[in-house]
């Protein structure tokens, strides 16, 4: 008896291949986040190091006839594979053969890790070579699929994840390792560095199209503290116009509107984009003005809406992106939602990293 053939629809491919990545074909497909994500790890597990191109390449192509907008399925695949570098679960590291300041930029599979949160959470990171997971079916059914994040929660509370992880060979990372972002300090350390930085610079001409963001006017309307010179007196966070491009951040010292000394951010050596070192200073200028920025809390169910009235460095929106889930909220420049688990943890990061003060307390 022959063999019968059936063509599979596409509705059927894509259910088989987010099957075959460990996902549920219910819920997702691989036009979304997490199916790409899924793809990209995948991927990443054979072809790595490669260039960012080649590994978008390799999961976009068979997607051909498979939806219906190509090109967004390769723009959204480019910024799934952005989110996953931030997050750690593929490396950007200069090529191994050349580490000049020419070298080209390779991606590379980083190591099947974890990193426990206060609460117990479990953020899963990296790619493993020879298997999906590591992880034995029971685990690998409880994960928390949310875009390009993994997460982990123990069932109970006398559930010892991190001892189980450690035995199935996943290395982990402190938060601090994972984040990597700058050492905790306070206000007055960072003024006293940049300062001095500033300090010793040479004295500056006219700035053209120079914008302040004053720290007098209201920490609750972001836009509303952009301004331009007029007669300030004053250290100020601020932009500055070039001739090709975006506006630069900077710092700059003022006498009566007037432009006395100046410097770039990002600072010389730095890693940071120049808005997340300016967001980082300005928070540091609030909070030793004694009007520190301040952010909100909501109830919302068994989770809790945080409520941000001005930008945040890269790095915090990182730990939030791990933890909960971008939301529309009305009043406010930004929120997310976390669990009701997490905000202790998250309180005392804002309190101590970034010097916010709570708006509203509520209980929980």
């Amino acid at each position: 008896m022959g063999v019968v053939m059936r063509r599979l629809t596409i509705e059927e491919v894509h259910a088989q291949k987010i099957r075959e990545l460990g996902l549920d074909p219910e819920a997702l497909d691989l036009t979304t986040p997490e199916g790409l994500a899924g793809a990209l790890r995948r991927a990443a597990s054979y072809l790595c190091p490669c260039s960012a191109t080649t590994l978008v390449r390799a999961v976009v192509r068979p997607l051909r006839g498979l939806v219906p907008d190509l090109e967004k399925a390769k723009e959204l695949a480019e910024e799934t594979l952005e989110a996953m570098v931030s997050h750690g679960d593929i490396l950007e590291q200069p090529e191994v053969e050349d580490r000049t300041s020419t070298a080209r930029v390779l991606l590379y599979a980083a190591p099947a890790s974890f990193v426990v949160r206060q609460s117990g959470l479990v953020i899963l990171l990296g790619v493993t070579a020879d298997q999906l997971s590591p992880l034995p079916s029971e685990l690998e059914r409880r994960i928390e699929y949310l875009g390009h994040v993994r997460r982990l929660s123990p069932s109970q509370k006398s559930e010892h994840l991190r001892v189980e992880l450690h035995q199935l060979g996943l290395f982990e990372l402190s938060s601090d390792t994972w984040l990597k972002g700058p050492k905790i300090r306070s206000a007055s350390q960072i003024l006293a560095e940049i300062n001095h930085s500033l300090d010793t610079v040479p004295p500056s001409r006219d700035i053209p199209g120079l914008l302040l963001l004053d720290p007098e006017k209201s920490v609750r309307y972001y836009r509303g503290r952009w301004t331009e010179p007029k007669a300030q007196t004053g250290r100020f966070v601020a932009r500055r116009q070039q001739a090709y491009g975006a506006d630069l951040w900077c710092y700059v010292h003022l006498t009566n509107g007037h432009p006395a000394r100046m410097i770039d951010l990002p600072l010389q050596g730095s890693r940071w984009r120049g808005c997340d070192e300016a967001w980082h200073l300005q928070m540091a200028i609030d909070a030793q003005r004694g009007a520190p920025q301040r952010f909100r809390t909501t109830p919302s169910g068994d989770a809790v809406v945080l409520e941000f009235f001005s930008p945040v460095p890269a790095w915090a929106r990182r730990r939030w992106d791990a933890i909960g889930e971008p939301v529309p909220s009305a009043g406010c420049l930004f929120a997310y939602r976390i669990p009701k688990t997490e905000i202790d943890e998250e309180r005392r990061y804002m309190r101590e990293a970034l010097w916010l003060e709570e708006l509203m307390t509520s209980s929980y």
